[in-house]
């Protein structure tokens, strides 16, 4: 195992990088003397995100996806040499992890890391899923190597709460890896996981790490080369994306790239499930490679050096993602005996899972999906968490269900990040509905007023916890809502009154009454940016696991069928006050700004609608009778309606009034409370 030193002082601020000898400004930092007049190779190999693939989710007694990772890894090894090359983890090995890992806590996943001898880790968001105590006290115990956390303090101080860096022998060199996560953590896992931790700028972190490392005192460690490992990176999502896009597209992502100390060799990025391999600009000339390996064991980085064997200077580089051996699996179990103890690992790990998973417990008439991209160019299909979902929204059903006790105002909500895969067409199977739900957290509720209900729907835009624009991440992230939940929306508005009307179990929602609100204890805690849950009033945790509700909820209702009713819909502008005789015209799914999905379709797995019925329910005017009118049916395009163009009847009565908006085939309904007045 790699040896490692935990840093005595951490603090985030220009005067402690000083007094470690650091600089504040990366163009001060001194690098070492480049004489190349004899060089030595190393390579490294890199991978992140690997959330516990251990097979391809299906319950297989051969595990082909891990054997071909592995051997794709040790081919590498083997190429370059074990002494010149180091294997690097940049987090999110465990945590929202397939149904074989996460039936067994990740423990087979653990088991495996330990039989690739990872040599060291950048501690990710999702090794805190089940909180702070379950990392510190069972997960960094029980792999063989660090895992780094340079900007984790305990909670209120710059004590260091994990180790910052690890020294590793490599090429005849001191290698130094320096590991951070993200500095959105705090809203990436339940908050109460974090009350013992406080979590700093990762940037900073490792300037202050590296000063350190450099600082010429042998007493508290001093490296050669240096690794910065962030568990975070560019963002964007675009395969043809460039560095100085995604560099001024994300503020962080630019704090990375160009404030990042200089004398930091080697900079490896994960979080964001990309596939790049950069050569990012160094202060006073030359490049240093900034890479990433997409996610999901799919990718291994690798980064070859010739360093000075005296100075450990880069002499040159050459960086590359690789995609997986084609070598068959029978041949590589049998030439690294690396590949042939994950098999054996995964195949025992697969054969407990399938004494579980294999047990039927509903069955599904047509694909339950979250809002799935097209497949890139390598087949891999992503989700996309600023669309509404009929798998989000029957979670968020179930919250209801298992919850509400028959309340019809009980509100079920889900996060999109909460589901992480799909309900196939046809039986559905225990270990299906676990890999949907991956993350174990309890069924949690809370008291909100209607306002601060109409806050949690705002907040879909995402802000920080003082209300800012959030600089970086996924600026929009649409929740998954009960059936009793309808809302309209105008993008083009100001945050905080973007959410133009709101039904709860087709009432206007009172903003002074309470409503109970259930979930799990992520998003109750405040999780994904959702702070306004934060301030609610009598939260209560059932100490319930979300899977054993999911499923629970799948056998009672036995015969699944998906809804594609959206729960809210973009109307732009959104009528409010309506004069009798008068014609309005507005649209309906029409884009109106760059981050909300504007459409009256489910993005896949979904129906396409083809027409609008507009309806106005209101007194008439003779009898005083409540009525329905027919304003009007409007074609359908691409999702959108427009113009949607109606005269109020002449034979309605003034005073309270409903505008009704139905999309068929879909049968996506939201009502609109207007207020009819006279000419």
């Amino acid at each position: 195992m790699a040896s490692s030193t935990l840093l005595r002082a951490t603090a985030v601020t220009s005067a402690a990088l000083v007094a470690l000898g650091g600089s504040v400004s990366p163009a001060r930092a001194a690098l070492p003397a480049l004489t190349c007049a004899a060089t030595v190779p190393f390579t490294l190999l890199n991978f992140n995100d690997f959330h516990g693939r251990l097979n391809s989710g299906t319950l297989t007694p051969t595990p082909p996806v891990t054997a071909t990772f592995v051997g794709t890894i040790e081919e590498q090894r083997a190429a370059a040499g074990e002494a010149n090359t180091l294997l690097l983890s940049a987090g999110d090995s465990v945590g929202a992890s397939l149904f074989t890992s996460f039936s067994q806590n990740d423990e087979p996943t653990i088991d495996l890391l330990n039989a690739m001898d990872v040599e060291a880790s950048a501690v990710g968001n999702h090794e805190f899923d089940q909180g702070w105590p379950d990392l510190r006290d069972r997960i960094a115990p029980g792999v063989e190597f660090p895992y780094l956390g340079a900007n984790v303090y305990l909670a209120g101080t710059s004590t260091p709460a994990m180790p910052a860096y690890t020294v590793v022998q490599k090429s005849g060199l001191r290698v130094g890896i320096v590991g951070a996560v993200t500095g959105e953590l705090p809203s990436l896992v339940s908050p109460a996981g974090l009350v013992e931790l406080t979590i700093g700028d990762p940037v900073a972190a490792v300037n202050t790490t590296i000063a350190v490392l450099k600082d010429g005192d042998e007493g508290n460690g001093e490296a050669d080369v240096i690794i910065a490992a962030y568990h975070e990176g560019a963002g964007t999502g675009s395969a043809t994306s460039t560095l100085a896009q995604e560099v001024a597209a994300s503020e962080m992502f630019s704090s990375i790239v160009n404030v990042t100390d200089p004398r930091a060799q080697i900079i490896v990025n994960a979080h964001t499930h990309q596939l790049y391999a950069w050569d990012g600009p160094l202060p006073g000339g030359g490049t240093r490679p900034i890479i990433q390996a997409a996610s999901y064991a799919s990718n291994v980085g690798r980064v070859q050096l010739a360093l000075d064997a005296t100075t450990g200077a880069t002499c040159s580089s050459a960086s590359t993602v690789l995609g997986m051996t084609s070598t068959p699996v029978d041949t590589l179990v049998a030439q690294f005996p690396r590949v042939a103890q994950a098999s054996q690992i995964v195949a025992e790990a697969t054969a407990q899972a399938e004494i579980v998973g294999r047990r039927v417990i509903g069955t599904a008439t047509a694909p339950v999906t979250r809002a799935l991209n097209p497949p890139d160019a390598s087949g891999r299909i992503s989700d996309d968490r600023a669309r509404e979902s009929s798998l989000g929204n029957l979670v968020a059903e179930m919250f209801a269900t298992q919850l509400g006790a028959g309340d019809p105002t009980f509100i079920g909500m889900q996060n999109p990040g909460g589901t992480r895969d799909d309900l196939n067409l046809g039986e559905i199977n225990y270990a299906e509905a676990a890999n949907a739900l991956p993350f174990a957290n309890t069924l949690m509720t809370a008291e909100l007023t209607g306002a601060q209900v109409k806050t949690v729907l705002e907040q879909q835009w995402q802000v920080t916890a003082l209300g800012a624009p959030l600089p970086t991440g996924r600026k929009y992230l649409q929740l998954g809502l009960s059936p009793n939940v309808s809302y309209t929306y105008d993008e083009s508005l100001p945050w905080g009154s973007r959410i133009t009307s709101l039904l709860i179990a087709g009432q206007p929602i009172d903003p002074a009454a309470t409503y109970t609100v259930g979930s799990g204890s992520f998003l109750i805690a405040g999780g994904d940016n959702f702070h306004e849950f934060k301030n609610g009033a009598n939260k209560r945790d059932t100490g319930r696991a979300d899977l054993e509700a999911w499923v629970e909820f799948i056998e009672d209702r036995g015969t699944i069928t998906p809804s594609y009713a959206m729960r809210g819909v973009s109307v732009h502008e959104t009528p409010s006050d309506l004069r009798i005789s008068k014609t309005y015209s507005f649209s309906v799914g029409v884009p109106q700004g760059l981050l909300a999905p504007d459409t009256l379709d489910l993005k896949t797995n979904g129906v396409l609608n083809t027409s609008l019925a507009v309806s106005l329910r209101a007194k008439q005017k003779k009898s005083g009778k409540w009525l329905t009118f027919n304003l009007g049916t409007f074609p359908v395009v691409a999702g959108s309606a427009s113009p949607v163009s109606f005269t109020v009847p002449a034979s309605v009565r003034t005073g309270s009034a409903r505008l009704i908006l139905k999309a068929a085939p879909s049968d996506t309904t939201v009502t609109i409370p207007v207020t009819i007045s006279a000419k």
